[in-house]
């Protein structure tokens, strides 16, 4: 092309010429910006290593990427290349090996992968350094050659001329030397922040070929292990078309399951895979699409609207497509990173169109099928439930039974929701609750979305608002056993009340039980201590006892002060039951606790000093309103937590009204700590 003059006398053009100019940060958008990932920059390497006719390609990941000597080695042994063709084929910016052969073969008659000319960048998203060594098949030459990314993008100005690249070494033609072609590229000088996992790396890696899967003579290996399966079927509940109940016309099914199809006069191969939970990895939910072996469209779901049946299955969803011949059509329609294809060209629309229609098929047939197995699985449910629907009257069971099953075919709910639900629904029921809505869902022959929301967030205030009667209760009897400490009843009765109540001296202490096995044990302990004399006797003893946990309690006569001696007594007390209890056969008790409630724990900072150790050997010393308050603000912190989550409901609000009647009328003492008791004696 030439510029016109504006010149005086020409009355023509001038011989000047203009020159495409290429600024050096074009490397920027070509490498840096499409290729931030280690998957992503990696899987071009692995591709032109594909391209070059290799066997087997090595990736080693670095450990730590902050150490300044990490680095991405990628080692193949393909054809390698001369040094004229280091010059050729792999410094020319946006050479298209295929030119206008979009169907163009290797030597071992692989179809080529490249066609852009710039996946020799892709290193640049991850590393500013890639060195370059390679061994020439065809001649032996061996080059090494590095690129510096600070080096190319140094200048401000375009550049019109060539660029010299650093040649570390070179070795002339060597016939012997033909045997170690391939070539190994080393990432260096790392620019991002995380090492990949090496476990969800060669994963990642894999989504994103098909080469290696029933290519014997492509093995990708990452840390000497070849890369897995990208889809393991095996862990999928449905498999289409394989597992479609009836054929569908025009569609060939072959040994492993795909489908091949003709689509807009295109041969295709897919697979539609359906897990038994969601599937929570982003980069597996959706249809992948493939051409030539590379992945080309990430997982989509064909730009599907939603308003469809069974569309809540694209959480369970994932697949592929080979569609080979996106990547030979005339036009390169296939984005740069190679993870979007142009969906809007009259060329893909047809394929779109189909995965559209299957998409739409498969949820369906999806749902059917899942209804059915639930269904199997709810009578296997329901028996969980048989003895309380037996319990219930005649019309009563049917309605509930029948709620039970409307809400076993929602397809989105697990067993074990389902198990939480039908607990809910008929505690519901047995307690006069939601029978209406019981009703209706027993009504419902299909059970949508908005219905099952209505009953989680129902079966959530019936869950929240059972809870809060029971904890409404250890709030009273904490109340309960304030006023018998206060009225310095004997020490049996406290014994007994907490025996009946193990949770006042701790929420964890629920699920124990009177321990009355070991009454010879805690005997021989006590003559041992000597806690049994004379002047200890107004002590009382109680051990719980919960699986391989054995809780031991000493309670001092409310009103009475311990000292050293007695606190000695105890802990030896303790120690004693604790070697008994690991020679003795019969208990199988792995961990002994020591409780020991008295008053006035204020004997100077050298006794606080003491009670603090023994909290390290898991012997506790309490005071008998620090018991009862630790045991209030739990419970009480416990009821705020659950007025959240009522949302104002009115059932729970009554609760709530009572509890805070009662503090304002009762107002109990604030918690009382051994710091506290010293400060005011």
């Amino acid at each position: 092309m030439t510029e016109s003059t504006a010149d005086e006398g020409t009355g023509g053009t001038s011989e000047r010429k203009l020159y495409l100019e290429f600024h050096g940060r074009v490397i920027e958008h070509l490498g840096i910006q499409m290729y931030q990932s280690p998957v992503n920059a990696i899987a071009e390497l692995v591709a032109n290593a594909w391209d070059a006719d290799a066997t087997s390609v090595e990736i080693e990941l670095p450990r730590k990427v902050t150490d300044p000597n990490a680095t991405f080695m990628i080692r193949d042994n393909g054809i390698g290349m001369t040094f004229e063709e280091c010059q050729k084929c792999y410094l020319t910016v946006g050479r298209n090996r295929r030119g206008d052969a979009t169907e163009e073969r290797t030597a071992r008659g692989r179809p080529v992968l490249g066609r852009k000319g710039i996946g020799k960048f892709a290193g640049f998203g991850i590393a500013s350094l890639v060195t370059v060594e390679t061994v020439s098949g065809e001649n032996g030459e061996r080059t090494v050659f590095r690129l510096d990314l600070d080096d190319l993008m140094s200048d401000d100005e375009p550049q019109a001329v060539q660029k010299e690249i650093e040649i570390v070494e070179y070795d002339l033609p060597d016939e012997e030397r033909k045997q170690e072609c391939g070539t190994e590229i080393t990432l260096s000088r790392l620019t991002i922040h995380r090492a990949p996992s090496r476990n969800q790396f060669p994963l990642s890696m894999a989504r994103r070929f098909l080469l290696h899967e029933g290519q014997a003579e492509f093995v990708v290996s990452v840390q000497g292990a070849p890369l897995p399966q990208s889809y393991d079927a095996a862990g999928f509940e449905y498999q289409f078309p394989k597992d479609l109940p009836e054929p569908i016309e025009g569609v060939k099914v072959d040994e492993e399951g795909w489908g091949l199809e003709t689509v807009g006069g295109e041969e295709i191969r897919w697979r539609f895979l359906f897990r038994k939970d969601t599937i929570e990895e982003e980069e597996l939910k959706g249809i992948a699409v493939f051409a030539g072996g590379k992945l080309v469209q990430r997982p989509f779901f064909f730009n599907l609207t939603r308003g469809l049946t069974g569309q809540h299955g694209a959480e369970y969803l994932a697949g592929q497509v080979v569609a080979d011949f996106i990547d030979r059509l005339p036009t390169d329609l296939i984005a740069t990173e190679r993870q979007r294809v142009n969906w809007a060209k009259n060329e893909t629309t047809p394929l779109l169109d189909w995965g559209q229609s299957r998409l739409r098929f498969a949820f369906r047939v999806w749902a059917k099928l899942r209804g059915r197995e639930k269904a199997r699985h709810l009578e296997e449910q329901l028996v969980g439930f048989a003895d309380r629907l037996e319990r219930l009257p005649k019309h009563e069971k049917k309605t509930v039974k029948r709620a039970l099953t409307s809400l076993g075919k929602v397809p989105t709910l697990t067993s074990e929701r389902f198990d939480e639900l039908g607990r809910a629904v008929l505690g519901a029921w047995e307690h006069g609750r939601l029978t209406e809505l019981i009703a209706e869902i027993a009504e419902s022959e299909d059970l949508d979305e908005p219905g099952l929301l209505d009953v989680l967030v129902e079966a959530r205030v019936l869950t929240a608002l059972q809870t809060v009667e029971v904890v409404r209760t250890k709030l009273e009897a904490i109340q309960g056993l304030r006023r018998r400490i206060e009225e310095k009843e004997l020490e049996n009765a406290v014994r007994d009340f907490i025996a009946e109540n193990p949770w006042l001296v701790s929420p964890e202490w629920e699920t124990f039980k009177r321990e009355t096995g070991l009454r010879s044990v805690t005997k021989k302990a006590a003559n041992a201590s000597k806690l049994s004399a004379d002047v200890y006797r107004g002590r009382v003893d109680l051990t719980m006892a919960s699986g391989h946990h054995l809780l031991v309690l000493e309670f001092v006569r409310p009103g009475l002060p311990i000292d050293w001696d007695h606190l000695s007594r105890f802990e030896r007390y303790v120690r004693t039951i604790r070697s008994s209890v690991r020679t003795t056969t019969a208990a199988d008790f792995r961990q002994v606790t020591g409780y020991i409630v008295a008053d006035r724990l204020d004997r100077g900072p050298e006794f606080t000093d003491k009670i603090e150790a023994m909290k390290g050997e898991d012997m506790y010393a309490l005071n008998w309103s620090a018991l009862l308050a630790k045991a209030e603000a739990g419970w009480r912190d416990f009821l705020d937590i659950l007025e959240v989550r009522g949302g104002g409901d009115f059932r729970m609000e009554g609760h709530f009204d009572a509890v805070r009647h009662r503090e304002r009328n009762q107002n109990p003492p604030a918690p009382a700590s051994v710091s506290q008791e010293r400060n005011t004696s």
